[in-house]
């Protein structure tokens, strides 16, 4: 038997692994205990072990006899886990999960299809978004981001335009990630390029799907600044839809500074209908700040939210407490330009800071997490779920 604590920003994690690797009627099975101290909610759990190479599906049972939707994720090398989504956490809980993996597969929940332009994305049939990654277009994106009532929230233009929608800043497409200033060249307003080179992952699964691809940044020039691999993690739940994005930057060629501008950096591109200025929307912060007052504001989350089609909706957006700088500044606009990122200081009227720059050979990992809902959450809600992303434990 192995025991392990491990303590990480008010989480503290007993493992208890009782029967690694012993085989239980074609299964291996172990168990893990997860202590809390405060209340998480939309956590992923991960438990990383020696998973046999045959094993396809997990099963992950809860101390209260429920199964909880799990999936097995390989990673670099021979890494494998397990991981499995808690809904709710509350504070000073302790829990325990049986874990098993089984050689049968899973039917997946959430399908990833590569096309000729796009990787399709959808739930149980049902559009959720598309991947774009063709050269035609000067950044990959998703397009459009559908809510789990089958709400469009993003704006059509320049995609797919749509009568009597507003025309303005083409290079705001759906749901992306860009920057104004990466060592002097424009990236945001597409004066230079990012290219997509390779899918290293498209998986689909009950959980969620899994995209993992490696992009150029090349500057006005052509010639490449740096590289990029952007994960995502795209899971369906009855009332919410999620994408979890890992970006890793690396300076392949040299130095890389990225500028002190507002022009970026992750952003989402909403539907007219759901804007402050031409619909019926409304901004609030983490701290209270509402609508225009919150523009520029440093904040752990910022919700987007309003009626479309007469249906409630809201977009959820989450900082990650390890991202640089964090809390970083909400580059959210009242005609629907919703972003966030740390390299922007001056023009929000923040002291300057040198987070930007990366010497050769150096990596920065960024993460965020959008969810689109198909009601309005409650602030408290939304502080729980941050935690269960900012804060959420890797089970090792």
């Amino acid at each position: 038997m192995v025991r392990a604590i491990m303590m990480s920003a008010g989480i503290s994690l007993a493992v208890t692994l009782l029967v690694l690797g012993k085989e239980v009627q074609g299964m291996s099975e172990w168990v893990v205990t997860v202590k809390t101290e405060q209340p998480l909610r939309l956590a992923f759990l991960q438990f990383d072990a020696p998973i046999p190479p045959d094993a396809k599906s997990a099963q992950v049972i809860a101390d209260d006899g429920q199964m909880r939707p799990a999936q097995i994720v390989k990673g670099e090398g021979s890494k494998t886990s397990v991981v499995w989504l808690e809904a709710e956490l509350l504070a000073n809980t302790q829990r325990t999960y049986r874990i098993q993996v089984s050689p049968s597969p899973a039917q997946p929940k959430v399908v990833l299809k590569q096309e000729e332009k796009w990787v399709t994305v959808s739930v149980n049939g049902q559009l959720f978004t598309r991947y774009y990654f063709t050269p035609e277009f000067a950044k990959p994106f998703c397009f459009p981001l559908v809510g789990p009532n089958g709400k469009v929230l993003t704006r059509g233009f320049p995609v797919e335009p749509r009568e009597g929608e507003t025309r303005d800043h083409p290079h705001h497409k759906g749901f992306w990630v860009a920057h104004g200033d990466v060592n002097g060249h424009d990236l945001w307003s597409e004066r230079g390029k990012i290219v997509h080179r390779n899918f290293e992952a498209l998986e689909s699964g009950p959980l969620f799907g899994l995209l993992r691809a490696r992009h150029d940044w090349l500057g006005a020039d052509g010639k490449k600044l740096c590289g990029a691999i952007q994960e995502i993690w795209f899971t369906a739940l009855p009332n919410m839809r999620i994408l979890d994005l890992t970006q890793t930057f690396v300076a392949t060629e040299g130095d890389v500074n990225f500028g002190d501008t507002k022009e970026g950096f992750v952003a989402i591109r909403i539907s007219d209908e759901l804007t402050l200025s031409r619909g019926t929307g409304h901004i609030l912060l983490s701290t209270g700040h509402q609508d225009r007052d919150a523009w520029g504001k440093r904040a752990s989350w910022c919700l987007y939210y309003g009626t479309v089609g007469g249906e409630p909706v809201a977009i959820a957006f989450f900082d990650h407490k390890e991202n640089r700088s964090f809390p970083n500044p909400w580059h959210v606009r009242d005609y629907g330009l919703f972003a966030n990122g740390p390299f922007g200081r001056k023009d929000f009227g923040l002291p300057p800071e040198d987070v930007g720059r990366l010497a050769k050979g150096e990596k920065l990992t960024l993460r965020y997490r959008i969810i689109l809902f198909s009601y309005h959450p409650t602030p408290e809600e939304l502080d729980e779920m941050w935690a269960g992303f900012a804060i959420s434990p890797s089970v090792k």
